[in-house]
């Protein structure tokens, strides 16, 4: 899910950057708060200045546990390098972004 935000100055509509909304698991939680980067799936758009709510989700009961945090994007890139986490199939479709976090 993800938000986009305009704002009107001197009658310029302005495009703000827009935020998007991302589960993360409870045993990446409370370590990925500080972490200076982190890996997506890049099935979403994404660009530098957008912010990421991310919202803990438990798996095991298929629900938000109210725990969240949200981040600033500093910078991203973008590859297709293989990892666990995604098969071949939705890597060689989507790619993976590398999103470093601005120093907040």
């Amino acid at each position: 899910m993800l938000w986009i935000t305009f704002k009107l100055y001197d009658n310029i509509l302005i495009l703000m950057p827009k935020t998007i909304e991302k589960k993360i698991w409870p045993d990446q939680f409370d370590n990925d708060q500080q972490e200076s980067v982190d890996f997506r799936l890049a099935d979403f758009d994404l660009e530098k200045g957008d912010v990421i709510r991310f919202r803990e989700w438990d798996p095991r009961a298929e629900s938000y546990t109210g725990r969240e945090f949200s981040r600033t994007v500093g910078a991203v890139s973008k590859h297709n390098s293989p990892t666990r986490y995604w098969s071949v199939d939705e890597l060689e479709k989507h790619g993976i972004y590398i999103i470093e976090w601005d120093q907040e």
